[in-house]
Parts: C-alpha cells; structure tokens; sequence
C-alpha cells in the first residue's frame, strides 16, 4: 500500500472517531471537536501518544484561560481590543515560524472562546474541553493506524526551489487585519458569528502561503466547495437520520477529499484548498444540524451563514490585494504537501 494511502486511511478513520465521540457524547458544538482532530491527522508525522495528549491537556486548559477576556471585554473593551490584536500577531509571527498547527490553535482559541463565553461560561468551557478532546482523539487514532499502516520508508525529497517570502512582519499585520473586524463583530451577536470566526481564522492562516493572485480562487472556491460538501451530508444524513449515518457519512466525504488533499487524484488545487474546503463543510454542517434538532429553518439559516462566509473570503481576498499594492513584496513559500 503506497504511503498516501495509509495518510488517507488514517485521515478518514480518525474523522470517523472523531465524530462518533463528539457526537455521541453530546458534546456542545461537536463539529470543532472534529475539526481539531483534522488538523492533527493532517500533519505528515503523527505525535506520540503521550506528547499527543499532553498537548491536548495544555491546549485544553489554556483555552479555558481564555474565558479570563471575558470580564476585560465586558468592562474594558478598548485595552481587550489591543491586547487581542497584539496576541493575534505574536501567534501569526509564530505560525510562519514553523509551528503553524500550534499557532491555529492557540489563535482559535483566543478568539472563540472569549466569544463563547460572552454568551455563557459553561459554554466557553464545554468547547475548550471538547477541542482539547479532538486533539487526543487525533493524536491516538493517528498512532493506531500508523501501526497497524506503517509507512514505507521513501528518500528524502528534493528541496523545491521557490521565491523569497513576504516579509513575516507583514503576513502577521495582513492576518491580524482580515481576523480582526469579524471578531468585533462577533461580540455583537456572539451565537451567529462563532463560526465566522473560527472560518476567519483558518482564511488567515491560509493567506499565509498563497500569493495574491492565488487567493482569490483559493478563497472563494474553497468556500463554495465546502458549501457543495455540507449539501452532499445533509441529503446523506436525511436518508436515515441517525449517529451511524453520520459518522460514516463524515468518513465517506473525508475519504474523498483527503485523496485530493495528499493528491491520489490530480487536480489543480493546492493541499490547503481542500482542507480549507473540508473545514467550511463541517462550519456549514455542525450548526444545520443544531438548527435541525431545535426546529429552525435548516436551508434558510444555511443560506445566510455560506453567503457570510463568502463575504469574509472576498474580504480576505481584497486586504491581501490591497496591501499587496500598498507594499509589493515577494511571494510566500510553497505549502508542503499534508500527509506522508
């Protein structure tokens, strides 16, 4: 079995447990608890289990430290903007460092748990435990099927050739501009925009390694992509509404796309696309089905969160031109390739 096999088979198998466990716990918002455990399969040498739930655990806790913005929002919003700007770029500054899975992380939680919490503490603490859990989830499933699928060993790569990057200084000062305004507007109506948020900041992050001519259709397609995703598991999921469908519906569709992601299938697009793709699906997905259980309008609610979301890709897209043309530089680095 070639090796991107074996990172597809893990992939998916580890999305599957993901979505069992957060599923089947009841976990609240159980779509970020899966969303965290893809980010961890994604990376091309899986964790040892023990360094794996440690940094689960830390990350855990120190996203329950975030719910400490809360009374700095609430009686301090000016000094709380700052602070979390300043936050923000250091952990930009971090991630074009070379711990980029780390930087999300910990940039996911400083922006959507002080969100949470803002509607309720329990809340904010319930996802920061959960994401903590789709981490180890990850972490675990990966060394599993590392061992039961080792990979083969293959000669080292032949070091690619690319032009000198951006200045970090200035991705970090981009990034910061396009997660900053939808996080303001998050704090006024906090339940609507957390998934904004949490989608703001894997489009900053994504604008990291794109030029500017690509981020533009990386953007806006992989957002549109995400959407056709979500529909595909919404009509899977109503054929037999139940946790089995589920979980393997979420293994199908993660199957498919992760074949691309560590391209078994040619296509055109880049790595990232396609998880930023997956990403926006389980955006999409997670609420619909929240809104399914509590009677809301599935399709219209839907609507206004994919139409949302393009918004923000098309306001990424027009801060990375803008500041392109205010400070031309070089082009970012290319993206290696996820998996083995």
């Amino acid at each position: 079995m070639h090796n991107g096999d074996r990172a597809v088979l893990r992939i998916s198998s580890g999305t599957a447990v993901a979505a069992l466990v957060c599923y089947g716990l009841a976990l609240p918002m159980p779509h970020l608890g899966v969303i965290m455990a893809w980010i961890v399969l994604c990376q091309g040498k899986p964790l040892p289990i023990k360094k794996g739930i440690v940094v689960g655990v830390v990350l855990m806790a120190t996203m329950i430290g975030g719910v400490l913005m809360v009374p700095l929002l609430t009686h301090y919003p000016m000094p709380a903007l700052l602070f979390t700007a300043l936050l923000l770029y250091l952990l930009m500054l971090m991630g074009l460092a070379g711990k980029s899975t780390q930087a999300m992380l910990l940039t996911t939680a400083l922006t959507v748990i002080p969100i949470a919490g803002l509607i309720e503490q329990s809340l904010a603490i319930g996802i920061a435990q959960m994401m903590g859990l789709g981490i180890i989830i990850g972490t675990v499933v990966n060394r599993f099927a590392l061992a039961l699928f080792p990979p083969h060993p293959t000669p080292a790569a032949a070091a690619k050739v690319v032009l000198p990057p951006e200045s970090p200084h200035q991705l970090a000062f981009r990034a910061v501009l396009i997660v900053m305004p939808v996080w303001l507007l998050a704090l006024s109506n906090p339940a609507f925009y957390i998934p904004a948020v949490m989608k703001t900041v894997m489009l900053a992050q994504q604008t990291n390694t794109l030029s500017a001519k690509q981020v533009g259709r990386e953007l806006v397609f992989s957002t549109l992509m995400g959407a056709v995703l979500a529909v595909v598991l919404w009509f899977g999921l109503s054929i037999w509404p139940s946790l089995l469908m589920l979980v393997l519906w979420l293994a199908l569709v993660s199957l498919w796309v992760a074949r691309r992601m560590v391209r078994l299938v040619a296509n055109r697009f880049t790595p990232s696309f396609w998880s930023n793709a997956w990403i926006t699906c389980l955006i999409l997905f997670g609420p619909a089905i929240q809104d399914s259980a509590s009677g809301k309008d599935v399709w219209l609610a839907s609507a206004m969160r994919c139409s949302l979301y393009v918004a923000v890709a098309l306001y990424g897209w027009a801060c990375v031109v803008i500041l392109e043309r205010w400070h031309p530089s070089g082009r970012p680095a290319v993206e290696a390739t996820p998996g083995d």
